[in-house]
Order: C-alpha cells, then sequence, then structure tokens
C-alpha cells in the first residue's frame, strides 16, 4: 500500500478555493500588473497594487486566477494578471495566497504589509509588525504548504 508522507498543496496562488460560497467581481486591472492571490485597492475604478502607507480599509479585494489560462504574451499564465486587462476580485469567499512572512495557524489573524522596511508593499504575512503590517478581514484556514501557499477566508 502506498503511503503519501507529506500534505496536500493548498493550491495554486489566486486559486478560488470553494466557489460555492465566493464572491467574484470583474475588475479593469489598472497601469501596473497585479499578482494573483494579492491584495489590491480600487483607484478611479481599477485595481491597483497597495502602497506604503495604504490601511486595511483600502483593500478591495484578492486577485484571482483565472481558469483556464493558456499561456502567451500577455497571458494570466504567468501569474500576473496584466495591466489593462479584466480580471476577477475576490471580494468574500475562500483563496490560496502565497504567504510571504510565517507559517499561519487555523484561525489566525491575516496581516498585509504596508511598509516596503523589511518585505515587499502587499505581502501577506502572520503576524503583526507596528507600523508595516495591518490586520485585514481574514483569517488563515491552516498552515502553509511546502511551496509557502496557505488558504485564508477573506470577509466572510
Amino acid at each position: 500500500m502506498t503511503h503519501i508522507n507529506t500534505r496536500m498543496p493548498s493550491g495554486f496562488a489566486g486559486d478560488v478555493t470553494r466557489a460555492a460560497v465566493a464572491v467574484l467581481e470583474p475588475c479593469l486591472v489598472g497601469d501596473t500588473d497585479l499578482a494573483h492571490g494579492a491584495p489590491a485597492k480600487l483607484v478611479d475604478g481599477e485595481l491597483v497594487p497597495l502602497e506604503a502607507g495604504d490601511v486595511a480599509a483600502d483593500i478591495y479585494g484578492f486577485v484571482a486566477r483565472s481558469y483556464p489560462s493558456q499561456g502567451g504574451a500577455g497571458s494570466t499564465a504567468d501569474n500576473v494578471a496584466p495591466a489593462g486587462s479584466v480580471v476577477d476580485v475576490l471580494r468574500s469567499g475562500y483563496m490560496a495566497v502565497p504567504l510571504a512572512v510565517g507559517a499561519g495557524s487555523k484561525g489566525g489573524l491575516v496581516y498585509a504589509r504596508i511598509s516596503a522596511a523589511s518585505g515587499s508593499v502587499g505581502d501577506i504575512e502572520a503576524a503583526l509588525v507596528a507600523d508595516e503590517t495591518v490586520a485585514i478581514d481574514a483569517t488563515f484556514m491552516g498552515a502553509a504548504d511546502a511551496d509557502g501557499v496557505v488558504e485564508i477566508a477573506y470577509n466572510i
């Protein structure tokens, strides 16, 4: 009998993990590519990445991966939603996101980086760092997998 010695992966960054309860909204990406699974804000009707000094209330949602994707120039196969494209944004539901710092644990608060002092603005982290991260309306659904991807419950 075959034994599985590692846990199953959480998915790919930007995957909507429980589609039955997801609230998705199509949005136009602004002048900058957006990474799948990243939090984004809405400015003048377009999705843009978080900037230093933003607050949790600025987050409009998380950039969802379109499925299936085919690849090629300007596609979403490079783990980004290209500037000027239309992409779905998770406004409420469950999603696999890349965890930049920490391990995460079921029920733990999710933090977004708002300072580039010791990381990239918009990174998802598992700990509060004064003046560098903010708690967002999300909780971890477990620990990150071997690839650093973790499932979160957002705005539920």
